[in-house]
């Protein structure tokens, strides 16, 4: 197992790492506005947008742009504090964690789905992650791949080693990763109850640790800010995020896409101007197409795989769907979806169905891929 779950995270990272270094070298970078630069130093183009947030917390802390930083979860920064506190810059050290929370990822990750279905699914689960379009930021100064890492360990926790207690210390620090981490107690309570006579009543206790994640970051900011849930009230404030019917939502997410067509066919635009609104634009179009892969893959998630595995996934991806922006109104939705990890195990079932349809999926993704990253590393939005 581990040889293949190796192969596959080199190959993969060593894709992304390239195809990054290249057009950060060779392609205009354009200019937005409005946000933290990135770091100076080594690799400093891999934070970019939020990877900027996160550099900026962990050399300045959360005072530095507040009260908009605080949208933004703790654990992660804190983590390349530590580092750059050794020597390095943040960039460095923030793409250095996401690798090892990666190689991580993708061990955790093969060992669920070997256990839910079978080793091919297992293989081929692992390739469709690795490979998936927006797989670049799990090497960037984001908080996907810790979240993933955090968030597979603690299903793979229950799952493979019927270790709740460990499961919920997994579960409390992805909660203190993304928000949305919070929502593995769904997966949890759900296995506990159905071997609730194995688990014992203890194992509720064990699985009540995973909102203290989030509990402990509520508690700072009310000492900090004075306002415990001031993370939430910045997605209002600062990107315009606001519960909207979901009828509606899709509706903005529809025109949106047709607006984005034209920027998304105009290669031009998108990888030489200077401006970043093209793809900004753009962005609208390819987040509708990844909201009908999303649909797809949550129907054959409930089919192959344990509701409770199947909730948190559509739960943890319709969040955005359901707070749109005015305009960009799934913002940001092809890289969430990273985080609902059981989709790709119901993607790796798929695909490993058939040869012919993973090496057409991995040709496709590959070539996509490598456009988004070329991207986002030269300050052009993607998710």
């Amino acid at each position: 197992m581990w040889p293949f779950v190796f192969s596959v995270f080199l190959l993969s990272r060593l894709l992304f790492l390239v195809a990054g270094a290249l057009a950060a070298a060779l392609l205009p970078w354009a200019k937005p506005g409005g946000f933290p630069l990135e770091p100076p130093g080594f690799l400093n183009y891999w934070a970019h947008w939020d990877g900027a947030w996160y550099s900026e917390i962990a050399t300045k802390g959360y005072g530095a742009r507040a009260p908009a930083s605080t949208a933004f979860f703790p654990v992660y920064p804190m983590l390349v504090r530590l580092g750059a506190s050794l020597g390095g810059g943040p960039a460095l050290w923030g793409v250095l964690i996401s690798l090892v929370a990666t190689l991580f990822t993708f061990y955790f990750l093969y060992r669920i789905a070997e256990r839910l279905r079978d080793v091919r699914a297992a293989r081929t689960t692992v390739l469709a992650i690795a490979f998936f379009p927006t797989a670049f930021y799990l090497n960037a100064v984001y908080t996907e791949a810790l979240f993933l890492a955090f968030s597979t360990g603690c299903v793979w926790a229950v799952y493979v080693r019927r270790d709740l207690l460990l499961a919920g210390i997994l579960g409390a620090l992805a909660a203190a990763t993304r928000n949305v981490g919070v929502l593995l107690v769904l997966p949890l309570l759900y296995e506990w109850y159905r071997n609730r006579r194995e688990f014992g009543q203890k194992g509720l206790l064990e699985i009540g640790v995973v909102p203290v994640g989030l509990a402990a970051y509520i508690v700072f900011l009310a000492g900090r800010f004075g306002n415990p849930l001031i993370f939430a009230n910045e997605q209002s404030a600062y990107w315009n995020r606001s519960l909207t019917n979901p009828a509606t939502a899709l509706n903005m997410a529809w025109r949106a896409a047709g607006i984005g067509v034209k920027y998304l066919l105009d290669p031009a635009a998108l990888f030489l101007g200077r401006p970043a609104a093209p793809a900004l634009l753009a962005s609208n179009t390819l987040n509708l197409a990844f909201l009908v892969l999303f649909l797809l893959l949550v129907g054959v998630s409930f089919a192959v795989l344990p509701p409770g595995l199947s909730i948190y996934a559509f739960i943890i991806t319709l969040v955005p769907v359901l707070s749109p922006s005015p305009s960009f109104p799934l913002l940001g939705f092809p890289r969430y979806l990273l985080a609902a990890f059981p989709l790709f195990i119901a993607l790796g079932y798929l695909l490993s169905r058939s040869r012919t349809a993973l090496v057409l999926w991995l040709v496709v993704s590959i070539v996509l891929g490598v456009a988004l990253t070329a991207l986002f590393t030269t300050w052009r939005f993607v998710a």
